[in-house]
């Protein structure tokens, strides 16, 4: 009977045994690695910056390519060299953090990138152009709520560190674009009587509405228009703000001016614009120095410029 007692206490402890060793082995912490770890806010940023980079490097090298204009070329060399920096960052941080990015381009990317092949000479630089600035603009914005927002310490960093070279780009992108503006478009610019265009709806080539004309910039310089400021309605005020379009890209059809390349969903996506004191705009011009021709909290300031940084005068 003792014996039998004996043999099981030792089973008891034998069974009991591994238990005690899994209780005294520290339990693995999670990697902050792992992707299950990573916000999804986080993610979509991560994914949405791969692919800006990856339609920077492909439209670069086009330009390097078929653009006419040295300084194009140029630029689009330089697009092709920080995006590839960028973009090879982000995947050794996404190996470490066992993020899956995009390797390939989405539908919208890839038809803008066709839409450029389509095109050579004077009328891809004008369309290059235009679309850098677009693309920079909303990869600022991106970029800028990812350093001010953003849940993974990495990723934060990364946008912090990356948005000044991206507002850089902006910069450079819109200095550009005027030099190389197709000669459809200043035809257009010259043939049509700016003033008749204020106030008129702006509908985007699939004939949706995208606002209506509050304000033209011009240059300081030469008097012609270089932005038309855009009021996105709202209801009763409310989520109303004002963006600016390429004045090139507009053209008039009857009674109402049409955008070319320019959906709705890309308005929606453009920070506000602001005017700053060296502003000169078609409102300034004939008389109404206060609000450069708009009305309400616009014109204290409320608006933003497409960047979301201080606009420069158009130059």
């Amino acid at each position: 009977m003792k014996r039998h007692h004996l043999l099981a206490t030792a089973a008891l402890v034998l069974f009991a045994a591994p238990t005690l060793s899994l209780a005294q082995t520290p339990t693995p912490t999670a990697k902050v690695t792992e992707k299950g770890q990573v916000a999804q806010q986080d993610m979509t940023f991560a994914n949405k910056a791969a692919m800006s980079d990856m339609f920077e490097i492909q439209a670069g090298k086009l330009a390097q390519d078929q653009a006419k204009d040295k300084d194009v070329k140029q630029f689009g060399s330089h697009m092709v060299s920080d995006h590839t920096k960028t973009s090879d960052a982000m995947k050794e941080m996404a190996q470490k953090k066992s993020m899956t990015l995009p390797t390939k381009l989405d539908s919208e990317h890839q038809q803008k990138l066709d839409k450029l092949r389509g095109v050579k000479g004077d009328q891809f630089d004008s369309a290059y152009m235009q679309g850098q600035v677009d693309a920079h603009q909303t990869a600022v914005s991106l970029f800028r709520e990812e350093a001010q927002n953003g849940k993974d310490a990495d990723l934060k960093r990364f946008a912090e560190q990356t948005l000044p070279t991206l507002e850089q780009h902006l910069r450079m992108a819109r200095d550009q674009r005027p030099a190389v503006a197709s000669a459809g478009g200043a035809a257009a610019q010259q043939g049509n009587s700016i003033d008749q265009m204020m106030g008129k709806d702006v509908y985007g080539e699939n004939g949706k509405k995208l606002g209506d004309v509050a304000d033209i910039i011009l240059d300081a310089q030469s008097g012609k228009a270089t932005q038309v400021i855009l009021n996105r309605g709202g209801v009763l005020g409310i989520g109303a703000k004002q963006v600016a379009l390429d004045y090139n890209l507009l053209r008039t059809d009857g009674d109402r001016v049409v955008a070319r390349q320019v959906t709705e969903d890309q308005v929606k996506q453009m920070a506000e614009f602001k005017y700053d004191d060296d502003t000169v705009s078609l409102g300034k011009r004939n008389g109404d120095h206060s609000t450069g021709g708009m009305s309400g909290d616009a014109a204290h300031g409320t608006a933003n410029g497409l960047d979301g940084t201080k606009p420069r005068n158009p130059q």
